[in-house]
């Protein structure tokens, strides 16, 4: 029993040190820094290990939506001073002007997979026009649907129910058509 013991140990302490020799160790940290140069929106990812700045990682940028993150364009790697630099559009459209940012590190051989987020204000406004809103529209509640609308489906609804109708009462024809034959015989 002994013996089995030392085995399964020996073999436990091999499998976990093959599986740890091939994770990521290392861990990188991002700071994000947002300026305006000459009307375009630039978004810079500072990325620095252990003090030092981190070179040739890709780093993404996304912009938060409502279910899911919208990514900028491409990875672009960090240069040699540990920073990726990234041209930010002007149309991403927000409801106040607020985007939240987010700069990601994402399956990199060397590094642990990190994101950092900041808030800015380079969203485009958008303004939403409800003065229509009491007005009859085929996208309304059924108490706003078009009154032609309304009065081609009822016209249908009777076609239909109609011509079941007349075909009931003419099986009950059929029937005393039949009844009346079976009388003259």
């Amino acid at each position: 029993m002994k013996k089995h013991t030392y085995f399964l140990i020996s073999c436990l302490v091999i499998l976990f040190s093959i599986t740890t020799s091939y994770t990521q160790d290392k861990e990188a940290k991002i700071t994000l820094t947002f300026k305006k140069i000459d009307s375009v929106n630039v978004c810079k990812a500072f990325v620095t290990s252990e003090g030092q700045p981190v070179i040739e990682v890709p780093v993404n940028l996304s912009v938060k939506r409502l279910f899911a993150k919208l990514p900028i364009g491409d990875a672009i790697a960090t240069d040699s001073t540990g920073v990726a630099t990234f041209e930010f559009p002007n149309d991403i459209p927000s409801k106040n002007g607020k985007l939240t940012l987010f700069a990601s590190i994402v399956d990199d051989e060397n590094y642990t997979n990190s994101e950092t987020s900041g808030e800015v204000n380079w969203g485009t406004v958008v303004v939403t026009d409800n003065s229509n809103i009491d007005e009859r529209s085929f996208s309304a509640g059924r108490d706003r649907a078009p009154i032609y609308f309304i009065t081609i489906s009822l016209l249908i609804l009777g076609l239909i129910w109609g011509t079941l109708l007349f075909a009931v009462l003419q099986v009950f024809k059929i029937k005393k058509l039949g009844k009346i034959q079976e009388i003259k015989e």
